[in-house]
């Protein structure tokens, strides 16, 4: 892999990861393209996830820090509403973690059957384009609705199911208001995206991958989904996912046409 790569590679993760298209999806598909080599493909996305992850924390850390703080505030009512969120992201964890370790081997050999990730894009693109329905209420986010958003971002451990668009689809059809879905989505992502991206990274062979374009593509992931994030927000308020289940729907057609 070249630096030009590395950057086209870290760019297509930045934008895809956080807009709803899914930057696996993509990056099988690019990936594909230039021929690197399959032992190395998942590895390589995954440790690409560690520059979005980093914008995501920066992106939140207004909200991070602010709840860190209020776990130990004098007020017994914020830090209740503090520890109460905690215990959401913890249970919101739960089911990708379970996935992860059970499905490595799958996920793998999914990533490289292109046929598999056309058609989901097409799933991603019919998640996306319920959310023309959603009517976004202020309900606060339960226990249940936590496993079932943690469950729902499980699936997009699958190449073509995104998982920004997946959490926030479901919290909005639950009732949750866009602010809430928006940062919830978010914060049950670091844990998992920050783990597993390290966890990746370590397992690259950097005798076939060069360093260099391997850290220039975790930049530009991390400069390219920090503006992406801001954009993302004012789409989620204004209701507008289901425009991107459009474009899913159609690069899935377009994928398994060209691969089938």
């Amino acid at each position: 892999m070249n630096w030009f790569q590395g950057i086209a590679l870290g760019l297509l993760q930045g934008i895809t990861e956080i807009l709803p298209i899914s930057s696996d999806g993509h990056l099988a598909l690019l990936l594909q393209y230039w021929q690197l080599p399959e032992a190395t493909r998942l590895n390589l996305t995954a440790a690409l996830h560690l520059g979005t992850a980093l914008a995501i924390l920066i992106f939140m850390f207004s909200k991070v820090k602010n709840t860190v703080r209020d776990l130990i505030a004098p007020n017994p009512e914020i830090r209740k509403e503090a520890w109460r969120l905690i215990l959401m992201i913890v249970i919101g964890s739960i089911p990708v973690v379970t996935v992860g370790l059970l499905l490595e081997n799958t996920v793998e050999k999914i990533f490289n059957r292109l046929t598999l990730v056309s058609l989901l894009f097409i799933i991603n693109g019919t998640i996306l384009l319920t959310t023309y329905f959603a009517c976004p209420k202020k309900r606060r986010i339960t226990p249940a609705m936590a496993f079932l958003i943690g469950l729902i971002q499980a699936s997009a451990i699958l190449p073509a199911i995104s998982r920004s668009g997946t959490t926030i689809s479901l919290a909005l059809l639950l009732g949750v208001s866009a602010t809430d879905a928006f940062e919830f989505s978010f914060l049950i992502a670091l844990p998992v995206t920050i783990g597993a991206a390290i966890f990746e990274l370590l397992k690259i062979d950097f005798s076939v991958l060069a360093p260099g374009p391997v850290i220039a593509g975790i930049i530009v992931a991390g400069l390219s989904g920090y503006l992406m994030l801001i954009s993302l927000r004012r789409l989620v308020f204004r209701q507008q996912l289901y425009w991107f289940g459009i474009y899913c729907w159609a690069l899935g057609l377009l994928t398994f046409i060209i691969f089938r």
